[in-house]
């Protein structure tokens, strides 16, 4: 007899692929008994498709209508007489070939214990592609395709029994459906199919796939081309909606419990582990899945009480139909080579794949880069660390407590001069980071970078001029070029530990850029989020350390995304660390101070810079060191050839690359003008010698930029000269010229440090500050005006001192609008600083007690001034001398505040709403920038049913 099928079809929106559909079912070599269509578009045609194909029962429905309601309105249509035995579900993007069906009714007529038959799902463009032969659920509960992306060549045919499988083409005996109740209503719709399948199963009725049977499925939902509401999210999300969904319905109650109590903290778990998958792309769809299936619980747990009317079987017995983990290794490995011949494929044809397949250049090691990097630590042995802080320039200790040094990073208050609410500098954040290295002392990290510094540079250098020439020994000159740069050179023999930081990172900054856009080598998309986060992460470092480079750097990067719009969905994200750290700075510069351009100044100490013209600017900045006869100081006339030889490259064969980095070079020391010609605050914290009330802007690291353009420059130049004579005869002038004056320059550099234990107050007040006493200490600084009068610059400083991360460049903009709030408490400490230097014989016990004063200091008690300032306040009633120290002389107060002294340690949370944000973005971008053992075994296929191994919760 034969037996009866009902063939529906379940479209939405799509009338070219319904076509399609309805003509090849009315071509299969067994004809269906009837077609019925259910349509959920938002228009009409799909229903005139339908009639245009002799499709007589047509039902519209509206376009909210989820796939199993449209398939139990569908089935509330048969009439009593006209009761089909099978089913056959399909979809309007799922056209069967010729004989499917023919072949599902064999393979069901064969086994009468088969309810379910499923048919090889293949490709909708090329039928050869196998994308779904049954669906099954891994180890531990996520959704897996069997077969997925692979070339058909019948090495699956002997597939039978499965899990589950996919609803489109899905042979379903009816009086099955009529015992199971029908889909479950309740479950997303990407868990449908699986949780039918499971209930049939669990019935006591087989499920099984016909490979002989193929049916081509454009599976537009998942891969995003259906409207979002038809998934009522985004396809990754539906995704992890339905494994938490089948989890609750399927798992033993107790578990099932206890999985839905844990599950926000399973949903961020999940996030972090897709970051260190790199997956970010799958964040949000983990952590919203969780959110959505923590809140929908209820209508989870209600698919129980189906289940366990229909089941003979326990769920636990499916067991030996779930994917094993070797089939998941074994699948991602195959989509991984998939991604492999695609990427290859791609940059192929962007005529990349030959450059470098072709490369044949010296690495690091064997070029003898690293031998050069080791001889310019050994030029900067007068930064030898002798102990463990340095001090002097523009470098004050760190805290010793890296727990400190966080707790001040991020922080909306700031426990500096009398307090005041403001952001912190993001460049506390960068020492965060650089203290973490040596947590034990975080001081010593910066010590050891001033040491390593154009080491580093050099590193970062040759990396660069590696993506623009293959020569060993060009890129060994171009990297020496901005190692020795003067604007690197001066800024650590300044110890400019901002500038510094950021001209070090800043080759590193563009070499991780290149990396991330595809520049120079075919990246996969694992390879290029790991590029992409090293790129954001050293974009903020570069840009919390030299703000003023902001601009030109953004810019930059600009021309990069223009240039590789493909990776436009990548490189976005790279200013994401940047934007989130430098925001509450940007807005409290903007609207609550109104000074803008206070986002251009130095972060750190400040330290005036000399006003170079632009032709000095051009040759690498300030001149100094030594000095020779008729020139005077050589530091800018040795670069001279350098930037003669980069001038060349306009003639060169690459002059249009030359042209466009001449363009950004020249762009950039206009800007390293226009910010030295600006004057910015310098009276802040760490700043009572009050030498100067303002200083310029540092063109540091803008001339570092500079530098590292020229050093590109300088690169494509010498890359065109192929004759070796020339060749040796230029590189012989430079040596003479160029690198043995730098050279001599770096190793007799004398740097105005010196080294300590990082205690930056009396040993005795670090002393009580540690048993709590939370009294401060009065610094004063006498001066003398050019017109003979004197002035004192004071302090109120906490029992640990001033320390770099207090060094505050917000507090020294905001200091006059905090001085006009608290008008009344900075008169009266001016009133006690005038009271003590004139030792007038006032009672100060009171304002000494109501400012919480427990010392003393004057830092320089060599001068003049100064010796007079200590004999008045050896006068002084209240006070009493405890002597010099290594910090200056000291001062007590005979009787300080009682409850101060013994106020304890008062832990302040180092925690807020703003901190939490910037802190797990910077978290996340490390987990996403740290490459992972088997980072090239990873997965990217965002379609694929499947999950990968070590990506489970």
């Amino acid at each position: 007899m034969k037996p009866s099928v009902v063939a529906v079809v379940i479209s939405h929106d799509e009338p070219d692929y319904l076509y399609k559909t309805l003509s090849a079912i009315s071509n299969q070599s067994h004809a269906v008994d009837r077609t019925l269509v259910v349509d959920t578009s938002t228009n009409s045609t799909c229903i005139e498709v339908a009639r245009a194909a002799g499709v007589t029962e047509i039902h519209q429905l509206p376009a909210s209508t989820t796939l199993a309601n449209s398939v139990s309105f569908a089935v509330k249509n048969f009439s009593a007489d006209e009761t089909p035995q099978w089913i056959w579900l399909l979809h309007d993007d799922s056209a069967p070939e010729l004989t499917a069906l023919q072949h599902l009714l064999h393979a069901v007529e064969l086994s009468p214990s088969v309810a379910i038959a499923g048919p090889k799902l293949v490709d909708w463009n090329d039928p050869r592609v196998v994308n779904q032969l049954g669906l099954t659920l891994t180890p531990l509960g996520d959704l897996f395709s069997i077969v997925s992306g692979e070339l058909d060549q019948s090495q699956h045919d002997d597939a039978d029994d499965v899990m589950a499988i996919g609803t489109a083409a899905a042979l379903i005996r009816f009086d099955l459906f009529k015992q199971l109740g029908g889909f479950d209503t309740s479950a997303p719709e990407l868990a449908v199919d699986f949780d039918f399948s499971i209930r049939a199963r669990m019935a006591g009725h087989r499920v099984v796939v016909v490979p002989q049977a193929k049916v081509a499925h454009a599976s537009l939902a998942m891969k995003g081309k259906r409207p979002r509401g038809w998934l009522d999210t985004s396809p990754k999300a539906a995704l992890r909606r339905s494994a938490i969904h089948l989890r609750l319905a399927f798992a033993p109650l107790p578990v099932a419990l206890l999985f839905w109590f844990f599950l926000p903290f399973i949903g961020v778990g999940r996030a972090i582990g897709r970051l260190t998958a790199k997956r970010p792309d799958r964040i949000w769809a983990e952590i919203s899945a969780a959110l959505w299936g923590f809140f929908t619980v209820g209508r989870r747990l209600s698919s129980r009480s189906s289940i366990a009317k229909t089941s003979v079987i326990k769920f636990s017995k499916l067991r030996g139909l779930r994917a094993s983990w070797q089939q998941v290794r074994s699948s991602n490995r195959a989509a991984l080579e998939r991604e492999q011949s695609q990427a290859t494929l791609a940059a192929f044809e962007r005529g990349e794949f030959e450059v470098e397949q072709s490369s044949t250049a010296a690495g690091f090691v064997a070029s003898g880069a690293l031998w050069v990097a080791a001889a310019l630590a050994l030029l900067s042995l007068n930064f030898w660390p002798t102990a463990n802080a340095a001090n002097g320039g523009g470098l004050l200790p760190l805290s010793d407590s890296w727990l400190t040094l966080f707790s001040r990073a991020g922080a909306s208050f700031q426990p500096i001069g009398l307090g005041y609410f403001g952001p912190s500098d993001p460049f506390v954040w960068v020492l965060t980071v650089l203290g973490s290295f040596t947590f034990w002392s975080p001081s010593l990290a910066l010590a050891i970078l001033l040491l390593l510094a154009k080491s580093i540079a050099f590193a970062g250098a040759w990396r660069v001029i590696s993506l623009f020439s293959e020569s060993s020994f060009v890129r060994i000159s171009a990297a020496l070029v901005y190692a020795l740069w003067p604007a690197l050179q001066l800024a650590q023999q300044q110890a400019r530990i901002p500038a510094v930081i950021a001209q070090v990172a800043l080759p590193w900054l563009a070499f991780c850029v290149a990396r991330a856009a595809g520049i120079g080598r075919i990246n996969f998309s694992t390879q290029t989020w790991s590029w992409v986060a090293a790129s954001g992460l050293l974009l903020f470092v570069v840009a919390a350390s030299a703000p003023n480079t902001v601009v030109i750097l953004l810019a930059v990067l600009g021309l990069v995304i223009f240039s590789r719009l493909s990776k436009f969905g990548f490189l976005i994200w790279i200013p994401l660390p940047t934007a989130a750290v430098f925001g509450p700075t940007v807005l409290y510069y903007i609207f609550e101070i109104a000074k803008p351009l206070a986002l251009l100044a130095d972060p750190g100490l400040p330290q005036q810079s000399e006003q170079a013209p632009i032709w000095q600017l051009l040759l690498g900045g300030s001149s100094f060191g030594a000095s020779l006869p008729l020139v005077g100081q050589f530091s800018n006339w040795m670069t001279v050839p350098v930037f003669v030889i980069s001038v060349l490259a306009l003639a060169g064969r690459r002059w249009g690359v030359a042209f466009v980095v001449w363009v950004a070079a020249i762009v950039t020391v206009a800007f390293a003008w226009l910010v030295s010609s600006l004057s910015f605050a310098a009276v802040g914290v760490g700043s009572t010698v009050r030498s100067t009330d303002f200083v310029n802007g540092s063109p540091a690291a803008l001339l570092g930029v500079f530098g590292l353009l020229v050093a590109i420059l300088f690169a494509l130049s010498l890359s065109d000269i192929k004759r070796p004579a020339a060749l040796k005869i230029i590189s012989s002038g430079l040596a003479v010229v160029s690198l043995a004056p730098a050279v001599f320059l770096a190793a007799t550099v004398s740097p105005n440090l010196k080294y300590t234990d990082g205690r930056v107050v009396p040993s005795i007040v670090a002393a009580e500050a540690e048993q709590g006493s939370a009294l401060k200490m009065l610094v004063i600084n006498p001066e003398v005006n050019s017109d003979g009068t004197i002035q004192f610059g004071a302090e109120l400083v906490s029992g640990d001192g001033v320390q770099l991360e207090d060094v505050s460049l917000s507090y020294r903009f905001a200091l006059e609008e905090v001085k006009q709030s608290r008008a009344a408490e900075y008169n009266r400490i001016a009133q006690l600083v005038a009271d003590l230097a004139s030792a007038n014989g006032s009672e100060l016990q009171q304002t000494i007690d109501q400012v919480g004063i427990g010392y003393v200091l004057v830092p320089d008690a060599s001068s003049q001034i100064s010796g007079q300032l200590a004999v008045a306040l050896d006068s002084v009633k209240e006070l009493e001398a405890v002597g010099s120290t290594d910090s200056g002389q000291l001062w007590r107060v005979r009787e300080p505040n009682q409850k101060l002294l013994s106020a304890g340690l008062t832990p302040i949370s180092p925690w807020s709403i703003t901190k939490g944000v910037q802190l797990a973005i910077i978290l996340g971008f490390v987990l996403l920038a740290i490459p992972t053992i088997n980072q090239r075994r990873r997965v990217t296929g965002d379609s694929q049913i499947f999950v990968e191994a070590g990506e489970e919760n």
